[in-house]
């Protein structure tokens, strides 16, 4: 096999225990088939998925993607028997992308065995919501995996400058490169859609529904502005919904769950709605908030890690302390002032071009791709 071949065979690595089909259950699936699988199917000759699942694909990705399921072995036991299991497959890759840190370790021994170079995200700190949960153990082990990659890897993609400054403490400069989350600006443009019932406004969230989010904040927030025209939407699922509807009836509050929402249909949700409020305590690199922005819709989030790394406060939408009182001032600003709001809005969509559109953003990551392949 001539090096120039093997420079453009791409092998995909999701995190420990991930597939398509996982994605799917949390609605993400288009978003990554849209803007990653087939922009790689474009870029390399052959592209091939790693699955830790036992799944076949109900839609066409590009003639030259393959999934490569799991036969039905525990993610761990797959995770060391992979390149094994698809040895051949494995020696003809040039670079092997790892969607997350914890999906390193097939590639590291893909890389022992055939010399098969890998390149890993550090997304966000894997730990930071097993530690609120007082789950110390399993935190300590997700950061040492963690860290072990970063460690390895021939290439590392951070989504943030603060996450390049942390990843910088364990790899060199020219192995790290920062390329941030995107978004499919045409699918997330702004445009008309049904507004809530003559009178209501909405206030729409996107995340799952656990502590961390901190969507508690949202419903407090709301009470306190002593409006009674709020619908508030969050879309997502988790073990946070019953203290969500209970605290929402306690303070008298239209709160709808609609649960999962699929990324194609989200762009309608998000223009039906008067604000996006993303309330947590933490984040990696927001995909919701980016798709928000993009279309056009004033945003206001918690001043946390982040969140603080993609709006900026007073020109493409508010920030505020993590506070109910501070978000209900906001919240009450920006609803009584729609030109205001309107501004940002368009202030956040004009910085989502400029930065973040998925085009340019992948033609970087694929650029960084296969410099770091293999070449013989």
């Amino acid at each position: 096999m001539t090096a120039d071949l093997r420079a453009r065979i791409l092998g995909i690595l999701p995190e420990q225990g991930g597939s398509i089909a996982g994605l799917r259950r949390s609605g993400q699936d288009t978003r990554f088939i849209e803007q990653y699988l087939k922009r790689y199917a474009t870029a390399f000759d052959s592209v091939h998925y790693f699955s830790y699942a036992r799944e076949t694909l109900d839609v066409r990705v590009a003639d030259n993607f393959h999934l490569h399921p799991n036969p039905g072995w525990h993610r761990w036991i797959y995770s060391f028997a992979l390149p094994f299991v698809y040895a051949r497959t494995f020696r003809r890759c040039a670079v092997l992308r790892v969607m997350q840190a914890t999906g390193a370790i097939p590639a590291h021994l893909a890389r022992l065995l055939y010399g098969v170079p890998y390149v890993v995200t550090y997304g966000y700190h894997y730990s930071t919501e097993l530690r609120a949960k007082g789950r110390r153990l399993r935190a300590w082990l997700f950061d040492r995996r963690a860290l072990w990659a970063l460690r390895t890897a021939d290439g590392i993609i951070v989504t943030t400058p603060a996450l390049a400054d942390f990843v910088s403490r364990f790899a060199p400069p020219d192995r790290i490169a920062w390329i941030p989350n995107s978004v499919d600006t045409e699918r997330f443009s702004p445009g008309t859609a049904a507004k809530p019932a003559e009178g209501r406004r909405c206030l729409i969230a996107v995340g799952s529904l656990t502590a961390n989010k901190n969507h508690r904040l949202l419903i407090e927030a709301t009470a306190l502005t002593g409006r009674r025209d709020l619908d508030v939407v969050i879309l997502g699922r988790g073990e946070e919904e019953d203290r969500l509807r209970q605290l929402a009836a306690a303070k008298g509050i239209s709160l709808q769950l609609p649960g999962i929402v699929p990324n194609d249909a989200l762009p309608e949700h998000l223009r039906r709605a008067d604000l996006y409020l993303i309330t947590s305590l933490s984040e990696g690199h927001p995909k919701s908030l980016l798709e928000a922005m993009s279309v056009g819709l004033p945003c206001i989030g918690t001043d946390v890690r982040g969140i603080r790394d993609v709006l900026k406060d007073g020109e493409t939408g508010r920030l505020v302390a993590p506070d109910a009182g501070e978000l209900a001032k906001a919240i009450g600003e920006l609803l009584s002032n729609p030109l205001r709001a309107q501004a940002l809005g368009a202030a956040a969509r004009r910085h989502i071009l400029e930065h973040y559109d998925a085009q340019v953003v992948m033609e970087r990551e694929i650029a960084f791709l296969k410099r770091m392949a293999r070449r013989q």
